[in-house]
């Protein structure tokens, strides 16, 4: 289905989706996986409705678990989305009209997912969720009064400044989208304005994103904690084990005042499992998106405007890693 009228949340809603499909090797994506994307975006309506009535991912992910099981193989490819889920996509476009909103947001697939009713994503909601009623008032009491919601975002962009917003979302990796992730993405955006102004004047795609690598947005006012903390990580092999390593002071401190408190390093055993089991999931899921990013799979011609994007970020990114790790 087109996705010109969902938002930047909205669509990466859609593509983690895949990537959830992607992790359980299942050769489909239902709408559990989109319920799971959802959680992937946490300041999104949907998300924050679904903290508010006490449901997160990691309850969701055990109660899909109850209800499918993961698949055997490796998937590389297309992954189609099922009957269900198409229909759910349908209906959250319809769910906007009906509120009279001009995009499609996190919050009208969340109303979708409970719409549809027969898929796993509805019916996993139900059992924790009763009755699922309270979401739709949930999501409607979220929205009333948002001048986000009255506004919409970009509500007259063209397609080059919506696929500038989403490459821009993606290369912030969600960290909040900073001027440089817009700069390096209108120079990205094909046959768009901006790009042709900024390429007549000399401007180079390939030299900007090197600067931008350069230079530490630290002084500017685009500097924030996350994206600061997350420069002075790295992922390193030594032999058969791999190394997290994070150099940022607050996180130093703590981990300081931890191993003082436990005498010693602290390992994923006993009670502490449960703790880690986060921590190694998204560490699998982060060496995963590297690899995709890396070694590209084979992509359909015409594919979606998600697809798009990914593929454009790929072909941003995959020189600058292998520079990097080089």
């Amino acid at each position: 289905m087109p996705f010109e009228r969902f938002t930047v949340e909205a669509r990466k809603v859609v593509v983690t989706a895949q990537e959830e499909a992607r992790l359980l090797k299942h050769n489909y994506i239902g709408t559990e996986h989109i319920l799971l994307g959802l959680f992937d975006v946490p300041d999104s309506t949907a998300a924050k409705v679904l903290h508010q009535l006490g449901y997160d991912k990691e309850t969701a992910q055990v109660d899909i678990a109850a209800v499918v099981k993961p698949g055997t193989d490796e998937l590389s490819g297309h992954i189609p989305f099922t009957p269900n889920a198409k229909k759910t996509l349908d209906l959250a476009l319809r769910e906007a009209l009906r509120l009279h909103h001009t995009y499609v947001g996190t919050e009208h697939i969340l109303l979708a997912l409970v719409r549809e009713r027969e898929g796993v994503g509805a019916k996993v909601l139900a059992e924790r969720i009763n009755p699922i009623s309270k979401i739709r008032a949930a999501v409607l009491a979220s929205l009333e009064g948002s001048q986000d919601v009255a506004a919409g975002p970009w509500p007259a962009g063209t397609p080059a400044t919506e696929d500038t917003v989403s490459t821009a979302t993606a290369l912030a990796g969600g960290a909040p989208v900073g001027s440089h992730h817009l700069l390096e993405a209108m120079l990205r955006a094909e046959n768009s304005m901006a790009a042709r102004v900024l390429r007549e004047l000399g401007v180079a795609p390939d030299a900007v994103a090197a600067k931008i690598d350069e230079l530490d947005p630290e002084t500017t006012t685009d500097a924030n904690p996350e994206e600061a903390a997350a420069r002075k990580m790295e992922i390193r092999l030594v032999d058969d084990e791999v190394h997290l390593i994070l150099r940022d002071p607050a996180t130093v401190t703590i981990a300081k005042k931890v191993t003082e408190l436990s005498n010693g390093p602290i390992q994923g055993v006993g009670p502490v499992a449960g703790m880690f089991v986060p921590l190694w999931r998204s560490t699998n899921q982060l060496l995963l998106q590297i690899q995709r990013v890396l070694e590209p799979e084979p992509e359909e011609e015409g594919g979606s405007a998600a697809s798009n994007v990914a593929k454009v970020v790929r072909t941003m990114l995959a020189p600058r890693l292998r520079r990097r790790t080089g």
